[in-house]
């Protein structure tokens, strides 16, 4: 950014200039609301400068917008994830721009999904790029996991199940309930209980013997006392001698 000239009465003067960046499609990522001068900066590539690289046309400039897509949160946080196959996923973005698209690329193909949260199960051991896509007419705004995945084959035969696992909630985001699964390898004595995010107990949905094998209970988005614990995010916990998992639930009113 170089300085036109010294402050005056009507405000600072700056000539903006971004470099080019790649995850911006080569673009450049802002642009300042032009107040005097707007000729010239149409054509911002043609500006007069002198021996000093300083435009010789003052521009005046009151505000900045930034032009690209800004995630203001995304899950899941962990850059790199190990499942077990056949394990419900769930990835989500959260922009600050409404006037935005989504989409997801799992190994560089696209999918259906066109929301900003995407449910995926992956059966085929290895190594597996999940990428999501934020998008406005002028910009692309990617945001990229790693996922590995053990317990499955590699032609998506059966899936092996061998161990205690606490799947994702289904819906999610949800409004009024969602299902949540686990699969216990043998019988044993577990709780299943909704935190929020401050570490409160919200809800507790079982707190007694299982048999090995799979399971479902649906959470209504209540907590013990019948009420309404507000949107947000919450974390379910599955525990018992052999397992302690965690994932987190969304729920939308």
């Amino acid at each position: 950014m170089a300085n036109t000239g010294q402050p005056n009465t009507g405000g600072s003067q700056y000539f903006i200039t971004v470099e080019p960046t790649p995850w911006l499609n080569g673009g450049y990522s802002a642009f300042g609301h032009v107040t005097l001068g707007s000729e010239i900066v149409e054509a911002i590539s043609e500006v007069p400068t002198d021996a000093n690289d300083k435009p010789i046309v003052d521009v005046e400039i009151d505000s900045i917008r930034i032009m690209t897509p800004d995630l203001v949160d995304y899950i899941p946080q962990e850059d790199t994830l190990y499942v077990i196959a056949g394990e419900q996923m769930a990835f989500g973005l959260v922009c600050n721009d409404e006037e935005v698209t989504y989409s997801w690329f799992v190994d560089s193909e696209l999918q259906g999904s066109t929301s900003f949260v995407f449910n995926l199960v992956l059966t085929t051991n290895g190594w597996h790029e999940v990428t999501g896509v934020v998008s406005n007419e002028n910009y692309d705004l990617p945001k990229a996991w790693w996922v590995f995945v053990t317990g499955g084959t590699d032609a998506d035969d059966e899936i092996i199940v061998n161990r205690s696992i606490l799947y994702q909630n289904e819906p999610n985001p949800f409004n009024p309930e969602t299902k949540i699964r686990f699969h216990l390898q043998e019988p044993e004595f577990i709780t299943l209980k909704i935190y929020n995010l401050k570490g409160q107990l919200v809800k507790t949905l079982a707190d007694k013997y299982f048999e090995g094998g799979e399971h479902s209970i649906i959470w209504q988005g209540k907590n013990d006392q019948g009420k309404d614990p507000g949107s947000g995010i919450y974390i379910y916990h599955l525990k018992s001698k052999q397992t302690s998992e965690m994932r987190k639930a969304i729920l939308l009113k």
